[in-house]
């Protein structure tokens, strides 16, 4: 009886933890860069700004409380026209006390903005990448985790 009862209570909750959930994205993604035609040895901003859905919060990419939310981060495609400057950095994140993850949060409502500086080492580059960044219900009932995919093309 308990076992069919604990089987039951795993369908229901993989089934509300299907892929239907994750097909709805809570965040959509620009990218852009600071200057559309630097010149060699210039080091320029690659800037990403996300517009977040009501009720959902987007975590930074600095240190959060472990165990806690995945900060944001950076995949680039090496190139050698260009190099990263340092690493990739959250602008004007909101910073709170979190009852849930009880630790220090460092998190994003409505919009984020990332910046990432770049030296290009060659006039002409193409910056290929993704972002990967965790989303989560503003009340924590529900997380999730996205990358968004990008390509920039500097003349």
């Amino acid at each position: 009886m308990i076992n069919r009862f604990l089987s039951i209570l795993l369908i229901v909750f993989c089934i509300g933890n299907t892929p239907l959930q994750a097909q709805t994205k809570r965040a959509k993604f620009s990218v852009s860069t600071t200057k559309k035609y630097p010149k060699k040895g210039e080091t320029v901003q690659l800037v990403l700004e996300a517009q977040i859905f009501p009720n959902w919060k987007l975590y930074a990419s600095d240190a959060q409380v472990v165990p806690g939310p995945k900060p944001a981060y950076l995949v680039i495609q090496p190139n050698t026209s260009f190099k990263l400057v340092g690493g990739l950095k959250s602008i004007n994140p909101h910073k709170t006390w979190d009852t849930f993850w009880k630790g220090q949060v460092v998190y994003f409502e409505k919009k984020a903005r990332f910046t990432q500086a770049i030296q290009i080492l060659e006039s002409h580059t193409q910056i290929t990448g993704k972002i990967i960044y965790q989303l989560c219900a503003t009340n924590n009932s529900s997380c999730v985790q996205y990358q968004d995919s990008f390509e920039v093309q500097l003349h």
